[in-house]
């Protein structure tokens, strides 16, 4: 993987909560629930659009509006389970993706972040900086085995972006990877980060470039900054 980037400017995350939650409790009742299915060439899904409105239904503070779409099966393969500013945590939104019998395959969350504006490059390697080490330590505190396997910068749709991939061991599912990306607002400071979690058994990676084509990944390949009302 591209060796990690450093940088200088100094930046402050709104909400970043990033502890990795694989389990999804037996008593969790998400407002939100439907289906997924991978097609080849093709994504059928549904639209959500994290904003003021959003925010004022949920109870948290929406700097950045954004949407993405959640990629669903019309065979009912998989699960998903929306949960909305889930609790404990900071976070917007978090999407579980899971078998029918609700065993975690993946999943994917949404915090806030500012970076302050200027040169695209030196806010690139804030974050990279910035995720690279307090984010991932976050996401992986006390996780079983856990190390870092690389900082990379990459584009999220039309957006610069950072990759901090990590791996842990938890119990009961294996060997798990942690994925945290950074995505550049181009237009404010106001950004995003994505949290994923993948179990490796129930997801195949053989290279970083694999996250990409994962559901979280579908996820994330149309995200979109909105603009403010």
């Amino acid at each position: 993987m591209t060796r990690a980037l450093t940088g200088g400017l100094i930046c402050t995350l709104l909400g970043l909560t990033l502890a990795a939650s694989p389990a999804i409790a037996d008593d969790q009742k998400p407002s939100v629930q439907f289906n997924i299915l991978s097609v080849e060439g093709l994504v059928i899904g549904k639209t959500i659009t994290i904003d003021q409105a959003f925010g004022e239904e949920n109870g948290v503070s929406v700097a950045a509006p954004f949407s993405f779409v959640v990629p669903l099966s019309l065979e009912k393969a998989y699960e998903v389970f929306v949960e909305p500013a889930p609790k404990p945590g900071e976070a917007y939104i978090k999407i579980n993706f899971a078998t029918p019998d609700r065993q975690l395959i993946e999943n994917i969350q949404f915090v806030g972040m500012s970076i302050p504006m200027g040169d695209p490059e030196q806010r690139l390697k804030v974050v990279a900086a910035l995720l690279g080490d307090k984010g991932l330590a976050q996401a992986l505190a006390g996780k079983s085995n856990p190390a870092r396997d690389g900082v990379r910068a990459i584009r999220i749709g039309d957006y610069d972006a950072v990759e901090v991939i990590g791996h842990y061991e938890e119990e009961g599912l294996g060997k798990m990877y942690a994925r945290i990306v950074g995505i550049l607002n181009p237009d404010a400071a106001d950004s995003v980060v994505a949290i994923s979690n993948v179990v490796l058994s129930r997801v195949p990676l053989q290279t970083v470039d694999d996250f990409a084509r994962t559901r979280s990944g579908s996820l994330l390949s149309n995200f979109k900054f909105e603009t403010a009302e």
